[in-house]
């Protein structure tokens, strides 16, 4: 059972978790950048340190105003599943501490950084940039939280046999799944949407032209990219354990065992 002695938007000891973790499983903290008055974190194993190929790439708190997401990614780690002794694996804990702290989508200049991947002008991310230069991901995870939904959803980019339809089984008796057929303006099924080509047009025609991390990732990145939503107004608690479950269930390796009850 998840418990909380804190506010979720506490910057502060989500770093000092990720910190005492660094230190227990010998992961690489570093700071990517400043944002504000705010240190933007970076993990990673000594896997990826070494460049091992086919890594795993791990992503929240890119809108600060949703937060299960972050302390989700941090008590799927504190868990420490073997993935992070086995695979290269770079963790971002929270890309706007900013937002996270004022609980606003936006960045301390006013900006949605998921709607400007591609600008090398953002502090952030060009010091993103010039981290994820020469590194390639078999998959890369980014979380979220929509006001909106009234349950799950994933968009799935893949160019390996679609795996959404299982995700979202895994967590949907944590949280039931979004069934409304347009979600944010696009035609969903079942709480799926799944894409692998006509990203540009994507870009330019519906999101202003403005790159999200998860396209921009898939398309110099990563062999897979998804995104996973949960409904922002449901428990917190449950919300952290449905995105602790989708990580551990999309980065699960073929035999092992579905996770137990929390």
């Amino acid at each position: 059972m998840i418990a909380f002695s804190h506010s979720g938007h506490d910057y502060g000891v989500l770093v000092s978790r990720w910190q005492a973790l660094a230190v227990r499983l010998d992961l690489k903290l570093s700071v990517l950048c400043e944002a504000g008055t705010y240190p933007v974190i970076v993990l990673e194993n000594a896997q990826a340190i070494a460049g091992e190929p086919d890594g795993v790439y791990l992503s929240a708190g890119v809108h600060g105003d949703e937060c299960a997401p972050l302390w989700g990614l941090l008590h799927w780690a504190e868990s420490e599943p073997a993935i992070l002794r086995t695979r290269a694996v770079v963790i971002f804990p929270c890309l706007n501490p900013h937002g996270l702290v004022e609980n606003t989508r936006r960045d301390e200049n006013g900006v949605d950084l998921n709607r400007c991947f591609e600008n090398l002008e953002c502090p952030l991310v060009r010091a993103w940039t010039d981290f994820l230069d020469g590194r390639r991901f078999a998959l890369s995870l980014n979380l979220h939280e929509d006001y909106d939904a009234g349950g799950i959803y994933l968009y799935e980019l893949a160019r390996d046999e679609s795996r959404g339809e299982s995700l979202l089984a895994a967590c949907e008796e944590i949280i039931p799944r979004e069934m409304a057929s347009t979600v944010d303006g696009s035609d969903f099924h079942r709480g799926l949407l799944t894409r692998s080509g006509d990203l540009e047009k994507v870009v330019e025609e519906d999101l202003g032209g403005g790159y999200p991390e998860a396209i921009l990732l898939f398309l110099r990145y990563s062999r897979d990219s998804y995104t996973f939503e949960t409904p922002s107004e449901q428990d917190l608690a449950t919300r952290i354990r449905a995105h602790e479950e989708f990580i551990s269930a999309a980065l699960r390796e073929p035999g092992d065992p579905p996770a137990g009850p929390d």
